[in-house]
């Protein structure tokens, strides 16, 4: 062993670009120095300049996600180009990599460590903060050229010390010239300003000795809940464990024959389906159906992207790849019955209706991502399917739903009113853009940002300014009159992705970082059902 290699020590603190979009959109709590962050990773390799802090050399050992075969990009802009999704495990770090050059075992590396969103990276970090500076790049604009677009200025990039990240950054011109937003911001004001600023985020100096160890993770964490009359049934989001809590929240625990999914980026792994004899489990890893009397037994290996149950009767959506969809019919004590959906592209929502189920699907080209050809498909509760024909109505959200009385397409804030042929008619937008939705019983739910009062809906779905405060970032959860879509409630919760049931006393249920009851009353903090503390009391008693 050389010298070189006898003097190299795994160092103790590391610096993480702490990206603006993680911190505004909630999963990353601002950094604050002296206290424990912990944040998803991921690395990005740049070449070494001692002028920037954020860039340091690393080593650590390369492991090779997706059984080590490449995925060839092709973002639209003419280039194309093969890269590895690698996972690199340092010491008290993991970061995923999307790298262009194959690489195995112990390697040295040269990039940033970047804290961002948990969906798009396995690797994690945990330390305490030491230091929290603002990052910021310069932009500029072409004064000769209307219209012209906002360009990032390299090597502009400055850090500004501060004890504390903000809830929100900055990202506008020096004076009055309009947000940016990943530097493609054009401006139609000819006098406006050619030169701006854009926070990028923040870089946080982690020590990762001085921090405690890491709390035990519960005996539950809620991901998904149905209820059945007074029975509430919850599966777990990483195990595959199902409780199932009656009226007087007695607890039989179930385990099933799954896989355990070790740190998921999606929110939940496993949906849960109540009905009068037990319930439906799917997920990545099959179905499942759990019975009153405590057993369970797996009914299909089909990985599951969503499903829909009318009473007993479960229809699954499979996706073994991309355009390739399946459809899986199940009663309880029958065999799976499985139709083809090839080529009807990705399943975007599916709702129950009178006679059956209701699925949207919308195609992608597999390369760019782009938006294709959406349709409707009805499926009635004997498997039989009818494709309606390609909307002449762009559905272009992230995540459309469908709810309502009749049944629409909710697409941001625009809806799409469903008819008899699977056409649809323009119906009346939603006053605000919602993030999410379905039904439940005679009502829709909705989930959005707070307002702000400066949106063309002004304070909807609230009559006024909220008076809600907390420290945490929340999100709008509101109940809606399914037809008139009148507000009933609205109620602030942890998650912008919550998984919605109704029981058979009218209580709305929520999995929003734990499971909770909806209160009647306006905006106040949803009730807690401590589904951990409960399984593991059962578990010291039958102990």
């Amino acid at each position: 062993m050389t010298d070189q290699h006898e003097a190299w020590r795994p160092p103790t603190q590391l610096p993480v670009l702490v990206t603006e979009l993680s911190i505004e959109d909630g999963e990353t709590p601002p950094p604050e120095v002296g206290v424990i962050g912990e944040f998803p990773l991921l690395f990005q390799e740049v070449p070494a300049d001692p002028a920037d802090p954020s860039i340091v050399t690393l080593r650590a050992v390369a492991e090779p996600r997706h059984s080590g075969k490449p995925t060839l990009q092709r973002p639209g802009t003419g280039e194309q180009w093969w890269d590895w999704t690698v996972l690199l495990r340092g010491a008290g770090w993991t970061a995923t990599w999307y790298t262009r050059r194959p690489v195995l075992n112990q390697v040295e590396v040269t990039g940033r460590l970047i804290g961002d969103l948990a969906y798009a990276t396995t690797g994690r970090i945990r330390g305490r903060v030491t230091r929290v500076r603002m990052a910021a790049d310069r932009y500029h604009r072409d004064p000769a050229t209307p219209h012209s677009t906002w360009h990032q200025m390299p090597g502009t990039r400055h850090y500004r010390e501060v004890t504390t990240a903000p809830r929100f950054f900055a990202s506008v011109a020096r004076t009055t010239a309009p947000r940016l937003v990943a530097g493609v911001t054009r401006t139609t004001d000819p006098d406006a300003p050619t030169d701006g600023i854009c926070e990028v985020g923040v870089l946080v100096d982690l020590d990762l000795t001085d921090v405690p160890p890491p709390p035990l993770r519960a005996s539950m964490v809620p991901g998904a809940v149905s209820a059945h009359g007074t029975d509430l049934w919850v599966v777990d989001r990483e195990l595959p464990v199902v409780v199932r809590l009656d009226s007087n929240r007695h607890v039989t625990e179930y385990t099933l024959a799954g896989q355990i999914f070790d740190n998921p980026p999606a929110i939940r792994t496993r949906d849960v389906w109540a009905h009068a004899g037990g319930c439906w489990v799917g997920g990545w890893d099959g179905i499942y159906h759990c019975s009153l009397d405590g057993t369970t037994r797996k009914v299909s290996d089909a990985p599951i992207r969503d499903g829909a149950a009318h009473g007993d009767v479960l229809l699954a959506v499979a996706v073994p790849s991309r355009n390739a969809a399946e459809l899986v019919l199940v009663r309880p004590d029958q065999d799976p019955l499985p139709r083809s959906a090839s080529g009807w592209g990705d399943l975007e929502a599916m709702s129950t209706v009178d006679d059956g189920f209701l699925l949207l699907f919308r195609q992608r080209d597999p390369n760019t991502g782009a938006l294709g050809v959406t349709r409707l498909v009805r499926v009635d509760l004997h498997g039989t399917t009818t494709p309606g024909p390609p909307l002449n109505s762009a559905v272009d959200s992230y995540r459309p739903f469908l709810a309502g009385a009749p049944p629409t397409v909710f697409d941001g804030t625009n809806a799409y009113r469903v008819l008899d042929d699977l056409t649809v008619v323009n119906a009346a937008a939603l006053p605000e853009r919602v993030l999410d939705g379905g039904q439940i019983g005679e009502m829709m739910w909705i989930v959005g940002h707070p307002p702000d009062g400066t949106g063309r809906g002004g304070w909807w779905p609230l009559t006024e300014r909220p008076t809600y405060t907390t420290e945490h970032q929340y999100w709008l959860f509101t109940l809606l009159d399914a037809q008139t879509r009148e507000p009933i409630s609205s109620t602030p919760i942890r998650s912008p992705q919550p998984d919605v049931t109704i029981d058979g006393a009218g209580t709305v249920w929520v999995t929003a970082m734990g499971l909770h009851a909806i209160p009647d009353k306006n905006m106040t903090p949803p009730v807690p059902l401590d589904v951990a503390d409960l399984l593991d009391r059962s578990r010291t008693q039958k102990g």
